[in-house]
């Protein structure tokens, strides 16, 4: 074949096209019904029965909308049942607010990146752009460290106190104009920096900075509440009162599992990555020092032995997917068998290695497992916590078959006395930094 696609090739693969009439079938029947609904096997969704011999209570589903705040819903998914317990409140009627953790996280995000730039021995636009240092330094998206971080330092509040707002559930109108405003705010830095200042006057800049930063997020997101008064009824219908209470007593009140001895369990089969090492990001973060983002690479074996360990103690998992593939939305399947691609179109799909090394998949979406189906000890499918409400889905929740978490989970949080010796002791490496736009 030559450099150029000629007009004789394409008469010839039109040709070829047409020599089949299953080729016309198949064409008439996607173009008039859509990809999905003409590959899908339903005998698939059938198989995937919701029905779960570990599963954690029922509970309110919340929906992000359009914020891309899927990272604090499933964080606030995996304490919600440990702090509804201490509240001895129904799971049902309760929620924590989301929008206070994302005001924030935001707020720290533009801290981290101004610090960064104040430590860089090299502010030259061409080091920066290199280094990949304003790489999604203050956009939504996030991490579980940077979701602890935020909860061990500011605290946490029911949705009540402050829910979300109109800017809070679309997260492009706020995200271009405070980067934009972080990115000029960099501008004015490097160029003190240059200037001579030293690192306080240019820490003192810095506070002027932050200081903007809050009063342009309380603009738009409203200001979080120093102290709040909470006032609700159990499920004795006792009545409780708790005036004037921070939200790091609230926290400390109410929630019992200890953030810090969660840690990242990763499964990146790729090639430049090795199993039985530690790994952290570079330059993203919110709490300065306070939130890296590390994970340790495991065989995926082990991150489903360790999320059905905690299952089994009544702790949801928070976990990292890729689930733009082989899903039904309506059903809420998520299984690789779902869309007979291979004989409708002749697809030849990647393994995972391949997937992650081509970047075709990514950890774009956080949930949270909440129960698994066992069989012989094994599983065979697992039920997955939403943040899209309950109408869509089974009622919020995903049913992923277990061949799904083999290809698309790549991360999982557990506590640390879920792992074993040997694991415990491969946490103690130095983590290796990788790339800001890696998939994980």
């Amino acid at each position: 074949m030559e450099e150029q696609i000629s007009k004789e090739q394409i008469l010839e693969f039109s040709e070829v096209y047409n020599s089949n009439s299953v080729n016309k079938i198949i064409e008439n029947t996607i173009t008039r019904n859509g990809l999905e609904d003409a590959c899908i096997d339903r005998n698939i969704i059938i198989e995937n029965v919701p029905v779960f011999n570990i599963e954690l209570p029922e509970s309110k589903r919340s929906n992000q909308k359009d914020s891309s705040k899927c990272w604090i819903y499933a964080g606030l998914n995996m304490i919600k049942h440990d702090v509804a317990s201490n509240l001895n409140i129904d799971l049902m009627e309760f929620e924590l607010s989301n929008n206070y953790i994302a005001f924030f996280d935001k707020l720290e995000k533009s801290n981290n990146v101004y610090e960064n730039i104040i430590k860089s021995e090299n502010t030259d636009i061409d080091y920066i752009r290199d280094e990949r240092m304003l790489d999604f330094c203050v956009t939504e998206g996030g991490y579980y460290e940077e979701f602890s971080a935020i909860v061990n330092k500011y605290g946490i509040v029911p949705y009540s106190i402050m829910p979300d707002y109109v800017e809070g559930l679309n997260c492009t109108r706020i995200d271009t104009l405070y980067t934009e405003k972080v990115k000029k705010d960099i501008l004015k830095l490097i160029v003190k920096k240059k200037s001579g200042d030293d690192i306080e006057k240019l820490r003192s800049y810095k506070y002027e900075l932050v200081k903007e930063n809050y009063i342009f997020l309380s603009k738009i997101l409203g200001e979080p509440c120093s102290s709040f008064t909470y006032e609700y009824k159990d499920k004795n219908n006792n009545y409780f009162k708790y005036p004037n209470i921070t939200p790091i007593e609230f926290k400390n009140k109410f929630l019992t599992l200890n953030l810090n001895e969660f840690v990242q369990i990763g499964n990146v089969s790729m090639y430049n990555k090795e199993l039985y090492k530690m790994y952290v990001k570079k330059y993203i973060a919110n709490v300065h020092k306070f939130s890296d983002i590390k994970f340790l690479n495991l065989p995926i074996e082990d991150l489903k032995a360790l999320s059905i360990n905690q299952l089994k103690h009544n702790i949801p998992v928070w976990m990292g997917a890729h689930v733009k593939k082989y899903r039904d939305k309506n059903s809420g399947v998520l299984d690789l068998r779902l869309y007979n691609y291979k004989e409708t179109l002749g697809l030849d799909e990647l393994t995972k290695e391949e997937s992650l090394n081509l970047f075709d998949i990514e950890m774009h979406h956080a949930m949270t497992f909440v129960g698994v189906n066992l069989i012989d000890g094994k599983p065979e499918k697992w039920k997955v916590e939403d943040s899209y409400g309950k109408d869509t889905r089974f009622n919020g929740y995903y049913i992923m078959n277990d061949n799904f978490f083999d290809k698309f989970v790549l991360s999982v949080v557990i506590n640390k006395k879920y792992l074993s010796n040997e694991q415990l002791k491969l946490l103690e490496q130095e983590p290796i930094k990788y790339e800001v736009d890696f998939p994980v």
